[in-house]
This record gives C-alpha cells, structure tokens and sequence, in this order.
C-alpha cells in the first residue's frame, strides 16, 4: 500500500539516485522496507524513507491509519472488498472491465485509491442480481424444446441417426459421424439417448 500523500519509488528510480544502471541486491537490501505487500512481484519503496536513508538521516515512520486516498495494489483492493473473492474472479473482473479502471499505475504497477475500491464495492449489484431465475420464481416447468432453435437442432439429429440406423442396421459409428457432420463421440451419446 502506499501512504496517501506520499511517493514511490521503484528500483529503477532508486538506482538513478545512486547513478547506476540497476539496484545491486546488496544495496536493495540495506534500503528500508518496502511499502509493497510483501510477496508483491515489484518492490516499492517510501520516497521520504530512501531520501533519509541514503543521506545518512533517521528514517521517518510511515503514516498510520488508513485514508480514502491511500493507493492499494491489486491483492489490497481485493482484500479491501466487503466480500473477499477469489483472486481468479477478481483478475476476471479487472480484465474483462467489470472493476473500477486503476487510479494510478505506480512503477508499473496498476493501483487504486482505497475509497475509489469501496465505492465500487458498496454500489456492486449483490447476489440475485445477474442472471438466472429470478427470486420467488414459480416457473418450473421443463423448457419448450420446440421454442429454444439448439433444442430443435439437437431433436433433428437425433432422428436423423435414427433413420440411419433403421435404414441400415450395421452402419458404422464413423459413417454416420460423416453424414452428420459431428464427432464419433457425439455419435455415440446420441445413440446411447436413443436407447438403440
């Protein structure tokens, strides 16, 4: 998480500081610690803190508390939520657009400001609000076959193989895989159906 109000720093801008192309691990190390969650693929670090540290001074505390403002990555945002979901279905939800766009992308990093995250969050549509039956629904009544075209399309074949098999009793499971333009295996479940 970073602290509203402050800057980070990735290795990249830290190694500029000193000079250098890269960031030695011996030097990342000595370095504060970093405001990135640990196990986080990207290391970030406090402005202020390194600034501090590199001049020879104390380093400052981090702020305490939590602010609207503060950026969270996306593992935070995740755990920011009022109901924890899986990283899976929070990744879908970032990917196919269906969570808040990242506030900030911070050393290439996508964030978000932890107010924009529970504004999201409190406004999200709960359970029942998708798809599917809807609550209290009385219908439960088998689908009409004949008004869903896949149904029909799938009773059609079905006759089909039957009149093939009535037609030539010892046709093969590939001849009729050809003539119908399908799988040997769907073939089979078709038959298996049938009962024949």
């Amino acid at each position: 998480m970073i602290p509203a109000g402050r800057t980070a720093l990735g290795t990249a801008d830290i190694a500029a500081r000193l000079g250098r192309k890269a960031l030695p691990r011996a030097v990342a190390e000595e370095l504060p610690a970093p405001i990135s969650r640990s196990g986080a693929q990207t290391r970030i670090w406090d402005e202020k803190q390194v600034t501090a540290h590199l001049q020879g001074k104390a380093v400052p505390p981090l702020p305490t508390g939590e602010s609207p403002k503060d950026l969270l990555d996306r593992e935070e945002a995740r755990h920011e939520l009022g109901n924890v979901i899986k990283p899976e279905a929070w990744r879908a939800y970032i990917n196919h657009g269906h969570a808040p766009q990242p506030d900030k992308i911070v050393c290439g990093v996508p964030h978000w400001y932890r107010r924009t995250i529970r504004d999201w969050d409190a406004n999200r549509p709960g359970a029942g609000a998708g798809g599917g039956r809807p609550k209290g629904s009385k219908d439960t009544k088998p689908r009409d076959r004949a008004a869903d075209p896949r149904l029909a399309k799938a009773d059609a074949r079905k006759q089909r193989v039957q009149a093939l098999l009535a037609e030539s009793p010892d046709i093969t499971l590939e001849a009729i895989a050809e003539a119908e333009g399908i799988s040997t295996r769907q073939v089979r479940r078709i038959i298996e159906a049938l009962g024949a």
